[in-house]
């Protein structure tokens, strides 16, 4: 894969889990710069500073849906124009729809599904962005499939591929937009439905007969999708789910 020296990508969710290892994995093996954009503003800006590469960090909730467009427009006032966005912003709630919680259900679409959708038009609408430039989206395999207990979290999900679709179809010519599906990958998140789960390790084996996908290999595809080597991709879906649909 080419170098991504002088290039710059927006990451959004990029405090933990796959945000950030793609953070590190771009600014570090492949010589980006990044704009690093989640809640947390100590680490944000501590890994903005901590990565090689002239890098940027920008503190917002994407539970804020009414304010997203700030994103650009500061990457604007700050003339920073970028080659592509990874969507890595997510929260994965446990619970049967027996026990849903609509307050919790809400909050699981507007971050997973419904920010990417104002990501979305930030962009269509944005003069931030260079022509080309590359979306790449990180859903779930539980979009597509049923599992237990992850209603909200698959629902929004689904959502979210059903957007992206849309995306894609709305930029073609001008910018690419993908997804990819992931099963279980090794992050914050992952220890956490650890702890949540009775016989974890158990289901994980029987669920991924590959085992649990390093975040790295995660970003490996995420940097494809960025480059020129998938310039005749766009509206796809990549799944990386360590054998769960075959399962």
């Amino acid at each position: 894969m080419s170098s991504f020296s002088g290039k710059t990508f927006m990451i959004a969710g990029a405090s933990s889990g796959i945000g950030r290892n793609a953070a590190e994995f771009l600014t570090r093996s492949l010589g980006a710069n990044v704009v690093l954009v989640a809640r947390r503003t100590s680490i944000i800006t501590d890994l903005a500073k901590t990565f090689p590469g002239d890098n940027y960090a920008i503190t917002y909730d994407f539970l804020d849906l009414e304010h997203i467009g700030d994103i650009f427009t500061e990457c604007e006032q700050q003339k920073i124009y970028l080659d592509g966005i990874v969507y890595s912003a997510g929260i994965a709630p446990l619970y049967a729809l027996k026990d849903n919680d609509t307050e919790r259900t809400m909050d699981t679409m507007k971050i997973n599904a419904l920010a990417f959708a104002e990501i979305a038009k930030g962009v269509l609408n944005s003069s931030c962005m260079h022509e080309q430039a590359s979306i790449v989206a990180i859903s779930s395999i539980v979009s597509i499939a049923v599992t237990n207990r992850q209603s909200a979290y698959a629902a929004s999900k689904a959502m979210l591929n059903m957007y992206v679709k849309y995306f894609a179809k709305e930029a073609l010519g001008k910018y690419r937009v993908n997804a990819i599906l992931p099963g279980a990958v090794e992050t914050e998140m992952y220890q956490e439905l650890r702890k949540q789960s009775t016989d974890f390790e158990n289901k994980m084996k029987r669920n991924y007969p590959l085992g649990v996908i390093p975040a790295e290999k995660i970003s490996k595809l995420i940097a494809y999708l960025l480059s020129e080597d998938s310039s005749y991709i766009t509206g796809s879906f990549f799944q990386m789910d360590s054998g769960f649909l075959l399962n």
